[in-house]
């Protein structure tokens, strides 16, 4: 019945064959009608074979039985009868060859936690990058996977050059969306530092600088910056965005709304939410709150028809909605204000900026207490939807 023969069955029977081979298990698992993962579980701790633990590896990443899969790769890096160095290349092969993103992160960690107790430095660093780079696309874990991809600044020595640039660069936009902008000074300097090519993420790097110092007022550092993200070849139409910004955080309004205008003319609706951000607050500033009320009234044009796929544009749509919010509550248009509110927290609780998220509910409730206005039930279910898993 299990295609296993009789004296095989014996020899294991009578305990001759102490340790039948991993397809014996398997025939007769299959003919007693026990899951292939609990034979699994129990064979990988008796044997130390390593090609019979890379057949098993690749069977529970194909099955995606991901409780295995670390306890199977830890076994193999951890087998006496395997070069420690040959098991590492292959399980780094393997999460390279893995299209599971979720099976890919369980490899690279089981790689992390060998090395880091080993002193494996160069293997160590690989993983750390590899691990950032998959973490980075979980927008709900936006500052989580920032702290944890700051553990690589302690190997990054080990990178290959380019990865080492690629990373301060991702590090350095990631810190500066977390609004972390000293951090994002430091990390993008450093690619700077080693970087002598023109490429899209030094182009990155450049916005990031500039936003940074616009932050910080250092508008000189913040021209100097922009300059040079002028003068890439990857730039693109928000050159004329940041030249507007900076006109109008050194107090040039009208110019600055003049450009403004004239950037939204030249630009897709994907493109144009954060140039609105950034408009509003120049209406605010001149005290153009008629032509605020304007723009407002034409959404259609400028909010994107699904979701951003990139953190930066679902950031700026929280900070639209919390601007949009607090300037309809100025003119005591409060259920609209109130609803835009509630908007901007979702999308900060959609990359994970815990911070603004808790900010937005202090800003909904005060307003609510200030105005003397009831929390109706809907609100609340809302609010308490949003605190779920937020820390």
């Amino acid at each position: 019945m299990s295609g296993v023969s009789k004296s095989t069955i014996s020899l294991i029977e009578t305990g001759e064959t102490k340790r039948p081979s991993y397809a014996t298990w398997r025939k007769i698992a299959e003919a007693i009608d026990i899951a292939p993962s609990v034979i699994i579980n129990a064979f990988v701790d008796t044997t130390h074979h390593p090609r019979t633990l890379e057949l098993i590896l690749a069977e529970v990443i194909t099955e995606g039985w991901e409780a295995l899969v670390s306890k199977v790769a830890t076994h193999y890096l951890e087998s006496p009868k395997v070069d420690t160095f040959r098991a590492l290349d292959h399980i780094d092969r393997t999460a390279r060859d893995t299209e599971n993103k979720r099976i890919k992160r369980i490899l690279w960690d089981t790689i992390i936690n060998f090395t880091r107790s080993r002193g494996i430095p160069s293997y160590l660093a690989n993983a750390l990058y590899e691990r950032y780079l998959i973490e980075r696309d979980d927008f709900a874990r936006f500052e989580e996977t920032y702290r944890r991809g700051k553990e690589l600044l302690l190997y990054v020595e080990h990178l290959y050059v380019e990865d080492r640039i690629d990373y301060y660069y991702k590090m350095g936009v990631h810190a500066n969306i977390l609004d972390l902008h000293d951090e994002s000074i430091d990390l993008c300097r450093l690619g700077l530092r080693e970087d002598r090519s023109d490429s899209r993420p030094k182009a990155s790097a450049y916005i990031s600088l500039f936003n940074s110092c616009i932050y910080f007022g250092d508008f000189h550092i913040a021209d100097i910056y922009l300059k040079e993200y002028e003068n890439s070849k990857y730039a693109d139409f928000r050159k004329n965005h940041f030249r507007a910004t900076l006109l109008a955080k050194k107090g040039q309004h009208e110019d600055a709304i003049s450009l403004f205008n004239v950037c939204l003319n030249e630009t897709d609706r994907e493109g144009r939410i954060s140039i609105v951000v950034d408009l509003m607050e120049s209406y605010l500033q001149a005290g153009k709150t008629d032509d605020l009320m304007l723009l407002l009234e034409t959404e259609d044009q400028f909010l994107p028809e699904k979701m951003p796929q990139h953190p930066y544009r679902i950031k700026t749509l929280a900070q639209y909605y919390r601007r949009k919010a607090l300037c309809l509550i100025s003119m005591e248009k409060y259920d609209q204000g109130f609803h835009s509110l509630i908007e901007s927290i979702k999308y900060y609780k959609h990359i994970g900026i815990t911070t603004e998220v808790i900010e937005g509910i202090r800003l909904f409730l005060r307003h609510h207490r200030t105005n003397n206005k009831n929390l109706t039930f809907e609100h609340m279910e809302l609010i308490e939807n949003i605190c779920d898993n937020i820390l």
